[in-house]
């Protein structure tokens, strides 16, 4: 347990990379999303409010902006801390339960900063102006809990995915998450080439709660590809 501590403080040692930068993605996200929205309003581009409203409430923009960053903090957080933590005395094992534990600290973070902004978001009634940035349908319209949990787990299994390529890296160079990437994109067009004929039963069975479950189940997984990949890492 004192080794697993050590390690996740190790990682919260750099609070710029790990708490400045999602902030900061998503001031700059928030930030663009007003800008669009003023224009669109200004330019009245569609044929009413109502019209606007539908389509800012599909905006996907933190979404996509956050996964990017995560996945790569995943991959240099494995990759700088690890021989330090060795160095301190951690097994492998602790290692990754630590950094998991990280992973969990910063998951929690990106969900309480974006709960904090949906609710300035509702009280302002969308920031004086109608713009629309959290308050969005795949964010749960507005819902605190499925925005909580929505946020936490995108940001879970991103930085665990990111985890598992840097444990890859470590334990086989600059060659391994390559190779991997091929891999695992070869399983992925398998799999689409198998149920794609099945897509609108599978799309019409979805929900919120097996997403989470599915999204769930990834970063436990990369998580245990991690372990997997790294009992014989060396340090680089």
């Amino acid at each position: 347990m004192n080794s697993l501590v050590k390690v996740t403080r190790l990682h919260l040692n750099k609070p710029q990379a790990m708490f400045s930068a999602p902030a900061q993605i998503v001031g700059t996200v928030m930030l663009v999303t007003a800008l669009v929205s003023l224009i669109l309003q200004r330019a009245e581009v569609f044929g009413g409010m109502g019209d606007y409203l539908d389509i800012m409430r599909q905006n996907n923009a933190l979404v996509f902006a956050l996964p990017g960053f995560l996945i790569y903090y995943g991959v240099q957080a494995i990759a700088t801390t690890y021989p330090f933590a060795l160095a301190l005395g951690a097994t492998r094992r602790s290692y990754v339960w630590g950094t998991a534990l990280a992973n969990v600290i910063l998951s929690a973070y990106v969900a309480l900063l974006l709960l904090v902004l949906l609710g300035l978001e509702l009280a302002t009634d969308h920031w004086f102006a109608n713009i629309y940035a959290i308050d969005v349908f795949v964010l749960g319209n507005g819902n605190p809990l499925v925005l909580g949990a929505t946020a936490f787990l995108l940001t879970f299994v991103s930085v665990s995915i990111g985890g598992f390529f840097g444990g890859v890296w470590v334990r086989f160079g600059s060659k391994g998450p390559l190779l991997t990437a091929l891999v695992l994109a070869v399983v992925l067009a398998g799999l689409l080439f198998l149920f794609v004929p099945y897509s609108q039963e599978i799309i019409a069975a979805v929900t919120r709660p097996l997403i989470a479950a599915v999204a769930l189940g990834l970063a436990l997984l990369s998580l245990f590809g991690t372990w997997i990949v790294m009992r014989r890492a060396s340090v680089r």
